[in-house]
């Protein structure tokens, strides 16, 4: 039986698909990409409360840049399971990076937020 060169490019490109993602660290593949989600009262989320208490909630690993709101900021930070650094621009072209570590509180004026980064 003769199999026709589309039909092997596609089992091929399935085998080098599944052996990546078996090639992935099991963290990674676990926490995905770091996303905006709704927060809750799950504590293993990336938070950043304003002292009025509105907050916005990340999960996952990677880098994200921050889209300006007027939620952007942070008086408090909830860092979860996370590990890595946020940027923010207290004044124009003055930014400052902030490093954290897992299960951590910060407390600061950390306003606008700019970038999050979570390591892998």
């Amino acid at each position: 039986m003769r199999v026709s060169f589309a039909a092997r490019a596609a089992v091929g490109a399935a085998l080098v698909a599944a052996s990546l993602a078996a090639a992935a660290p099991a963290n990674a593949s676990q926490q995905g990409v770091l996303t905006e989600v709704t927060c809750t009262t799950d504590k293993d989320k990336l938070q950043f409360q304003k002292f009025v208490g509105f907050a916005r909630c990340f999960k996952g690993v990677g880098d994200l840049d921050v889209t300006p709101t007027w939620n952007t900021e942070a008086n408090f930070v909830f860092t979860g399971n996370h590990a890595g650094w946020f940027s923010y621009e207290p004044t124009p072209g003055n930014v400052k990076v902030q490093s954290f570590g897992k299960y951590q509180t910060l407390s600061g004026s950390f306003y606008p937020l700019r970038h999050i980064h979570v390591d892998g």
